[in-house]
């Protein structure tokens, strides 16, 4: 089987997490099939690359964006795709799709028996503009802000997508509701999570796990919503601490709200992490907290379970989905005020919890058991196609 996976998020050398689910669902796909990965990259200019401070630098941020030095995968090179959307790209998204499926034309001596698009917008939606007339089945997959928190403009837009693509697949049931909503055929939405790279996270040792000790792995943005995490510290005993690994917008507007509340000895900020690395930090704790107002499919989800650390996150998403019972940790609701996640965090510490049984549920959501069912979809929709055509000959 010969995929062509078209995804813009991917990992780079100066943003290694970026897109990683998509990176080792591809890795996993490589054992079983022929893959080639294209990464579209904007070289329109954002309006955050427009600061007084990056014009007068001669636009340095802007320049690293649109010349990615793109991580490979084994031994799969991922290519480049250069398209210019529009200004406001998210309000104009059927002229930003129709670019990047233009670019996508330069794909066409290339034979593949299946496309697979990572995002709703712009990825799947140019895949589906590209692949009107072709008879190439085209997969397209919801990873969580593509689809729950798409603009207007997007969603107005997706209409070619939902007629043209094969099967969507959500990597939760609540994304593939939204989908419906804005107009998807039921029949279409196939359910598939991601995965985590199980290979990683196996033996961990967790000798150093600390009691009491607190931790989140992610962007530091108001959507992760960490100085809620702070704010419900500040009403812990002392011998509970937070450590937050990740970076992003606001990190240092949580530094200053942790020193507000002279939690500066509490509260340590670790910066992105390597990957290697995740599986110690997170070992390391007693508690894994997300308390975001939106999610997808949080993988650190399994990561932490197959540690065997509890997980206590805002009912949101497709979390309910991932935390489905009581033994892998709490989870609460997404307007929680601070005092009450203080008790909650308190009394999921205090709480024996079964590591073991923890760490065998995360292996069951293992890339290598998410990749046997997206091979089962992909062979077939690939018979589906074939058929059909056939029929019309």
């Amino acid at each position: 089987m010969r995929i062509l996976i078209v995804s813009h998020l991917w990992p780079r050398t100066d943003w290694q997490h970026l897109g990683v689910f998509v990176s080792e669902q591809v890795a996993a796909l490589k054992k079983r099939c022929d893959v080639t990965v294209v990464v579209p990259v904007d070289r329109t200019i954002r309006r955050d690359e427009l600061t007084i401070k990056e014009i007068f630098a001669g636009l340095p941020g802007h320049k690293r964006r649109i010349n990615p030095d793109l991580l490979p995968v084994e031994d799969i090179v991922p290519l480049a795709l250069p398209f210019r959307s529009k200004p406001l790209r998210n309000q104009f998204a059927a002229a930003a799709a129709i670019n990047l499926s233009n670019s996508l034309q330069q794909l066409q001596e290339y034979k593949f028996d299946i496309v697979h698009a990572h995002t709703v917008f712009p990825d799947g939606l140019a895949c589906a503009l590209w692949l009107q007339d072709r008879p190439v089945p085209l997969v397209v997959t919801g990873h969580g802000s593509d689809v729950h928190s798409a603009s207007s403009g997007v969603r107005n837009a997706l209409k070619p997508l939902f007629k043209r693509a094969d099967a969507l697949v959500p990597v939760s049931t609540f994304l593939g509701e939204c989908l419906i909503d804005y107009g998807a055929d039921r029949e279409r939405i196939h359910p598939i999570p991601n995965g985590f790279t199980a290979e990683q996270f196996r033996g961990v040792d967790d000798s150093n796990r600390k009691a009491g000790r607190v931790v989140f792995l992610g962007r530091l943005d108001d959507v992760k919503r960490v100085d809620l995490l702070i704010r419900a510290l500040s009403h812990c005993p002392e011998n509970i601490t937070l450590e937050i690994a990740g970076d992003g917008a606001k990190r240092r507007e949580y530094e200053a709200l942790a020193k507000r509340f002279g939690l500066e000895r509490r509260v340590h900020f670790c910066g992105r992490i390597m990957r290697e690395q995740i599986p110690g930090f997170l070992a390391s704790a007693s508690l894994m907290c997300l308390v975001s107002r939106k999610e997808g499919w949080p993988t650190v989800i399994f990561e932490s379970l197959a540690c065997g650390t509890p997980v206590l996150a805002t009912a949101v998403g497709g979390i309910p989905e991932a935390i489905e019972d009581d033994r892998l940790g709490r989870t609460v609701s997404a307007d929680i005020s601070a005092e009450d996640l203080s008790t909650e965090i308190q009394s999921a510490l205090g709480k024996e919890w079964d590591r073991q049984y923890m760490i065998e549920y995360a292996f069951q959501n293992s890339w290598d058991e998410i990749t046997g069912r997206l091979m089962t979809l992909h062979s077939d929709l690939i018979t589906a196609r074939s058929n059909h055509t056939d029929a019309l000959i």
